[in-house]
């Protein structure tokens, strides 16, 4: 397995939160065409918007200059406008689009961690959801991050968008539900190394007595945000906790404390009410099992193509 992982070349300047016409389902459909060096016009002939004046391709270039914003694809003429192709594409050889997208926007750095750091933002508080009014969004944003660019409500937009497409987030007309789907926890678990022998590798679903704190520790720092407290003992975001327990109920997998302390964290209960130190359970391992087709245990971009 190839673990290594390359920047693009010429990535544009450009902010990922500012490229507000993108959308998941066009960054999957795209990227999943590209098979070898391939022309631009070739992708935005397949992909542009036929209108009475001719074929509306804005929306289509702006995919592909994203792409390559975070290091899926590249030129290979150096000129993005002219050619394209998949680079890191044997990076996690197999991984699911939607996953492997969150990661390469976790891999970004300097004012392009925006993008990470919006998820990061909106989990250091206990809540599970949180108002979805673009105001106050763009308050907490501005408290929370040193990003010296303006949080536009199409940034923001932009953004929900997105991470909703990929399972991360949910909104409702209660606010922004915090808690990822499934999948994307079963992806995470079945991606993160498990000891600090192991490397990250998408493969094998079945898993036994993995070192659970070892596993969110990298999918923290490389996929989502999953704690709400890292100092001590580490302390499971709510919203996080209440995928795994749906995933327990679903057999899915077992979560264990085997008496290794210093490697445990700590899950509130469901009832937040009475979250403390007394009833925060406290887990050392996970054996994990091959996700079910239930539709709960699929990417929201594929439950759109089945219902349609």
């Amino acid at each position: 397995m190839n673990t290594t992982y390359t920047p693009a070349n010429n990535k544009p300047d450009k902010l990922l939160t500012g490229f507000i016409s993108v959308r998941a389902p066009e960054l999957k459909h795209v990227y999943r065409s590209l098979q070898g060096a391939t022309s631009v016009s070739e992708v935005t002939g397949k992909f542009g918007r036929p209108t009475a004046k001719g074929l509306k391709t804005e929306h289509v270039e702006d995919t592909i200059r994203f792409l390559n914003a975070v290091d899926l694809i590249e030129s290979p003429s150096g000129d993005i406008r002219d050619t394209v192709e998949r680079i890191n594409e044997s990076h996690f050889e197999n991984l699911p689009f939607e996953i492997r997208l969150l990661y390469h926007c976790n891999q970004q750095e300097d004012r392009q961690r925006h993008f990470a750091d919006v998820h990061r933002v909106l989990m250091s508080e206990e809540s599970r959801t949180v108002d979805s009014s673009r105001d106050d969004l763009r308050t907490i944003l501005k408290r929370e991050t040193e990003y010296d660019f303006s949080w536009t409500d199409e940034k923001i937009d932009m953004w929900v968008i997105m991470c909703e497409g990929l399972g991360l987030i949910s909104e409702t007309e209660d606010g922004i539900v915090l808690s990822p789907c499934r999948v994307l926890v079963h992806d995470a678990l079945v991606l993160a190394p498990m000891s600090s022998s192991d490397d990250p590798s998408y493969g094998d679903a079945t898993l036994d007595d993995g070192e659970f704190r070892f596993a969110l520790d990298w999918i923290h720092e490389n996929l989502f945000t999953v704690y709400l407290n890292r100092s001590g003992t580490p302390r499971v975001h709510p919203a996080i906790a209440d995928v795994l327990r749906n995933m327990e109920d679903d057999k899915v997998l077992s979560l264990l404390a085997l008496g290794d302390a210093k490697n445990e964290v700590k899950l509130p209960p469901a009832n937040l009410g009475e979250d403390n130190r007394g009833n925060r359970r406290s887990v050392t391992h996970v054996s994990l099992r091959p996700r079910p087709h239930a539709m709960a245990y699929q990417y929201p971009l594929n439950q759109s193509s089945t219902h349609q």
